[in-house]
């Protein structure tokens, strides 16, 4: 009696299999996957998959300044129609692992500018480390391969880094280390007189642009929680997407959800050489881009004893690092930045803080008022959602009396930063089983995630971490 094999079943038996022949794809080759799969050796190419009307681009992600001799690199798959054009959502391939397109899959909807067309293929790439397979067992309709038409021995994303690492010495002037004393204090003192009028902010009672953000519909954000003197994640953010780029045009603002200095790292927690740095690229890209850039203060943005890591008052030492190598009115102008940045911001399509929700009813009034209030301000910048280690932590409760009394719909996500939720990871959703609701945090040494806008949709993103503070200074510009 013959076996019935059903449909998904002989899909499932027929992935499962690999291709026994690695074949090496020529210039002028445009092979026809559908019913077949084929595994393509894919040392320093690109490839183009044809999903019908959906073009794909399959590229190897190089990191900059090195040149990955004998190392298997991530692909990236993109759709090469919005890709550096825009802010985008792409899809990463790592060595040994296997990416499937997929419409179950919610984030790749916003991948493709022809979904339906993408998704009609049961297209499946898996990465082998010197070779990728393509599988589509879907014979009726066409899926082609082909080598991308690039000029030799250049990378596609590898040039579009190069080119925004030479853009990123242009707007700090010179190399990525910490400015000399005058030029430090002069470019905080400019800060500081931009920020008295900072766009999109209502001024409160005392004449000074007030606690909230009220950023327009316009800006598409990049939200980045705590960075905590991660230099290295800050450049790699400008190295990605089209966030350089839409930032340029003013299409795009950065949104730092505060906590940019004090490192995390054992053995690191003293140190403030990187937190002075990295104050350094973030008040240069504000006076850049002054209507683009936006820091919402943390609980470490400050000068108190309160701040403590491990048994060190990581915000004495701040304090104490900064009075010594740039002097006291170093030290008060830093006061002064943290007096007069933001503390709340809102959006049509989310709305973030540093670390949780007020505990009681606020207005739109009492955010720009913030300052004037205390309690409020230690709740925005200190509290942490409700857990065993923490029982007096902000509840569901609380987020919902925050959205009743602002007029926000539950959809809208709340983002906040703070307290990343385990050990390792960079982004946390619907935390404490609260709609909407989700951690970003952005200081990890090997990763840095964000959130950010994609066709309208809040969407998390997480890059694989660099040691870039070099590589900007070594990037050949006759490369570029």
């Amino acid at each position: 009696m013959k076996e019935k094999r059903s449909f998904l079943g002989g899909l499932k038996k027929w992935i499962g299999s690999s291709p026994a022949e690695t074949i090496v794809l020529g210039p002028e080759d445009r092979l026809r996957l559908s019913g077949k799969s084929l595994r393509v050796a894919c040392r320093e190419h690109a490839f183009v998959v044809e999903l019908g009307k959906q073009t794909l681009h399959v590229c190897p992600d190089q990191p900059l300044g090195r040149n990955g001799s004998g190392q298997a690199r991530d692909f990236l798959l993109f759709d090469p129609g919005l890709h550096g054009a825009e802010i985008s959502q792409s899809l990463r391939l790592k060595p040994g692992h296997t990416l499937a397109i997929d419409h179950r899959e919610p984030s790749q909807k916003l991948v493709f500018s022809r979904p339906k067309h993408a998704f009609r293929r049961h297209l499946q790439i898996s990465h082998n480390g010197d070779s990728l397979d393509f599988k589509d067992p879907i014979s009726e309709l066409g899926t082609y391969l082909s080598l991308m038409d690039v000029p030799d021995g250049q990378r596609p994303l590898d040039t579009q880094r190069r080119r925004r690492a030479q853009r990123i010495r242009e707007i700090f002037g010179g190399p990525i280390e910490a400015l000399p004393t005058s030029e430090a204090l002069e470019l905080l003192q400019e800060v500081n007189a931009l920020l008295v009028s900072d766009p999109y902010r209502r001024k409160d009672a005392m004449g000074n642009a007030g606690g909230l953000l009220e950023l327009p519909v316009n800006l598409t954000p990049v939200i980045i929680g705590d960075l905590h003197g991660q230099v290295d994640n800050l450049l790699k953010i400008l190295l990605e997407n089209a966030f350089l780029e839409t930032l340029e045009r003013g299409e795009s603002a950065l949104v730092f959800l505060g906590d940019a200095v004090h490192p995390e790292e054992k053995g690191e927690l003293g140190s403030m050489e990187s937190s002075v740095l990295i104050m350094d690229l973030i008040l240069k890209l504000k006076r850049q881009f002054p209507s683009n850039v936006f820091f919402l203060i943390g609980n470490h943005d400050s000068f108190s004893p309160d701040v403590m890591k491990g048994g060190v008052a990581q915000s004495l030492e701040w304090e104490k690092h900064i009075r010594l190598l740039r002097g006291e009115e170093y030290v008060r102008q830093m006061s002064l930045f943290y007096r007069h940045s933001p503390l709340f911001v809102l959006s049509k399509h989310f709305l973030a803080c540093h670390a949780g929700p007020p505990r009681s009813e606020v207005s739109i009034e009492t955010l720009v008022e913030a300052r004037q209030f205390p309690e409020l301000v230690h709740q925005l910048t200190w509290n942490r959602i409700k857990s065993k280690s923490w029982p007096m932590g902000y509840t569901k409760g609380d987020v919902k009396r925050m959205r009743k009394s602002l007029g926000i719909e539950d959809e809208r996500p709340f983002i906040v930063a703070h307290y990343p939720q385990e050990a390792s990871g960079s982004v946390w959703l619907n935390v404490g089983e609260i709609p909407n609701h989700h951690i970003i945090y952005s200081a990890r040494p090997y990763e840095v995630g964000l959130f950010t806008r994609v066709k309208g949709e809040m969407v998390a993103q997480v890059y694989p971490a660099e040691k870039l503070t070099f590589a900007l200074e070594t990037v050949n510009d006759q490369t570029i």
